[in-house]
């Protein structure tokens, strides 16, 4: 009687069970199209996934390169691919993986270089690793910040001017940056202008640094700059940061000599055990304040700094600032660095402290155009 009872028990709990459902490992992902050929300029295209289950997908290199949304579930999802415009002077090739819990696919995304010649000069020995060709209508903030305000003390150097975000100092427009400084009454200031960094959004370790620049006639009082600092800035503080200085201009030297024009700065910076630097001074051969572009360039490795006017053109040029890097304290020049472009009006620099004296300004607004920032890493 026992075990037919048992036997009866384990009948009845046999035919309670459910039956085990295989375990959905995640199913299989395509895309369509296969592959993509786009032009040099910067575009948005769709595709479609089609998948067996959740999906999450990866770009290669999503410097130039993105697709929206990142991920999807089950059945058929739009994407969006954003490629930014190709500049390079060759094909460039990015790879967008798909994958599932068992499945993987990827596409090949080709993005052509211009016929048109508006193709990236590439120093010998390095790919581009960010740049800013500023062909967008505004800003890019994602790579940007604009200081505002009069800093400590004209931003430690008893400038006159106060830095905004306003579109009458600081512009996007027919594809360069433009920073405008104007002679006015705002906020307790005699002037205004604009100042932007790349602190905590762009940085990077060595590299050739070049920017291509349209300076304004500093005649007296003005000084446009294009430099870096350390990105560990807020924890270190300045000098402790370190300081690479690419240009400067408007210097009392050259207003005292007549070599406004001409006449220019490179310098480092750096803080232990105290405040130190090495910033000769340079007379250039022609003028760079000649209404047109010109390119700055530094070249910066483990072992130097050095700088140069128009090297993209005359391969020959010789720097006009070269520095041997040391182990200066905690090593200042062996960090990531962030970008710094401002025009600043007055202050110690040019040795100038009253607004009226600013000549440059006697005109009206100056300008400091940027077509472009790039930063180039060896290969």
């Amino acid at each position: 009687m026992i075990s037919k009872l048992l036997a009866i028990a384990l009948l009845v709990a046999s035919c309670g069970e459910k039956p085990t459902e295989p375990v959905n490992k995640g199913g299989s992902v395509q895309t369509n199209p296969t592959e993509l050929t786009l032009d040099f300029e910067e575009q948005e295209t769709y595709i479609t996934v089609t998948a067996d289950a959740d999906w999450g997908s990866t770009v290669a290199d999503p410097s130039w390169c993105s697709v929206y949304p990142t991920g999807g579930v089950k059945g058929e999802t739009k994407v969006k691919v954003t490629v930014k415009k190709n500049v390079l002077t060759e094909d460039r090739v990015n790879t967008i993986t798909f994958r599932t819990l068992s499945s993987t696919t990827q596409m090949t995304v080709t993005q052509q270089t211009s016929s048109t010649g508006e193709a990236m000069f590439v120093p010998d020995g390095y790919k581009l690793f960010w740049s800013d060709e500023f062909d967008g209508a505004k800003l890019n903030t994602d790579w940007w910040t604009c200081e505002t305000g009069r800093g400590s003390n004209g931003w430690g150097n008893a400038e006159l001017q106060y830095y905004t975000d306003r579109p009458e100092n600081v512009d996007v427009r027919d594809g360069k940056l433009v920073i405008t400084a104007r002679k006015e009454s705002y906020q307790g200031a005699t002037a205004t202008s604009a100042r932007l960094i790349t602190l905590g959004k762009v940085y990077f370790k060595y590299g050739y640094v070049t920017a291509s620049i349209k300076l304004p006639k500093t005649a007296n009082g003005l000084w446009p700059a294009f430099w870096m600092m350390g990105n560990d800035f807020k924890s270190k503080g300045w000098p402790n940061c370190g300081e690479i200085d690419i240009l400067e201009m408007g210097n009392s030297g050259g207003i005292n000599n007549g070599t406004q024009e001409k006449f220019l700065n490179g310098a480092c910076h750096w803080g232990e055990p105290n405040h130190a630097y090495y910033g000769p001074s340079y007379t250039n051969s022609y003028s760079v304040q000649d209404g047109e572009f010109h390119t700055f360039t530094c070249i910066w490795d483990e072992n130097q700094v050095a700088m140069y006017i128009d090297l993209d053109t005359n391969p020959n040029a010789k720097p006009y600032f070269k520095m041997n890097i040391k182990d200066f304290g905690d090593n200042e020049f062996r960090k990531d660095n962030f970008i710094l472009l401002n025009l600043a009006v007055g202050g110690n620099f040019p040795g100038i402290h009253d607004i009226n004296k600013v000549t440059a300004l006697n005109g009206g607004p100056a300008e400091m155009e940027i077509d472009y920032v790039r930063v180039f890493q060896k290969k």
